[in-house]
């Protein structure tokens, strides 16, 4: 599970990042996920800078030098899964259940095992899947805090733009001073190393209650918002020749439309 859960993660961020040629040898659809990428990124366009912004850069530029110092991503990311997420994870145990879909192909949702039942399984298949998820969930906090600290260039390159944007020269004067300050410098890496701190998690566990609550009446309001709006209708509400279009365009039989609604529910 983890391991599946951080390869897709980290193996779309290092395929986009890495240089062309690493890329295409390290998957053959490597240019297809370019593409992807590509596509991603025409959909949040973002404005050149004006002649002023752009002149504002070296300033802003030594400004997020001082509010993300050299590794501070890596470092809150890192902090953030050993305190949140890994024990979230260790406390769960080892993912029996994981290593039985794996050997089996079967779904977990067609699995009906008791605890003991998966456990078994799992050491036929894995004897030692106990200590390989400890070891992955040990592991973490070491790889999300690389991935961060590939990311941080790119990070610091959109919020020094950000800072040239949003703010005057008097204000970018006045942030900058302050930041040359040994108070300025303490803030600018604890105000991000605080993100992991025991009371933060502490505090977003107990508004987890209210959080739930509020998404709670999500699916009424959504259901008020569309109230006026035409009914959906399901395939037996189409007339025959709907029915017959739907098929000649999905390519495939009225039949077999209506079987594969019947498993979908039934799931």
């Amino acid at each position: 599970m983890i391991r599946r859960l951080f390869i897709g993660m980290a193996g779309a961020a290092a395929l986009a990042l890495a240089p062309q040629p690493l890329a295409a040898q390290a998957d053959p659809s490597a240019q297809e996920m370019d593409q992807a990428m590509a596509a991603l990124g025409a959909m949040f366009p973002a404005e050149p800078l004006t002649p002023e912004q752009e002149a504002r850069l070296p300033q802003t530029q030594r400004i997020i030098n001082r509010v993300i110092p050299e590794g501070t991503l890596g470092e809150m990311m890192g902090g953030m899964f050993g305190k949140l997420l890994g024990p979230i994870l260790g406390a769960a145990g080892a993912p029996a259940i994981d290593a039985v879909v794996e050997g089996t192909g079967l779904g977990a949702d067609t699995l009906d095992l008791t605890p003991e039942q998966s456990e078994e399984l799992a050491r036929l298949f894995d004897p030692a899947y106990a200590e390989r998820h400890a070891r992955e969930v040990a592991l973490m906090p070491a790889l999300m805090r690389d991935m961060m600290t590939v990311m941080e260039p790119t990070m610091r390159k959109a919020m020094s733009e950000l800072y040239a944007i949003h703010f005057t020269q008097k204000e970018l004067d006045d942030i900058e001073a302050f930041f040359q300050t040994d108070s300025g410098t303490a803030y600018a890496r604890k105000s991000f190393t605080m993100s992991s701190d025991p009371r933060i998690i502490s505090a977003t566990m107990e508004s987890l209650p209210q959080m739930m609550g509020a998404f709670a009446g999500m699916e009424q309001k959504m259901a008020e918002a569309v109230a006026d709006l035409p009914a959906k209708r399901g395939f037996d509400a189409l007339s025959k020749a709907e029915q017959e279009r739907v098929a000649a365009i999905t390519g495939r039989s009225v039949v077999e439309i209506r079987e594969g609604l019947v498993a979908r529910d039934a799931e």
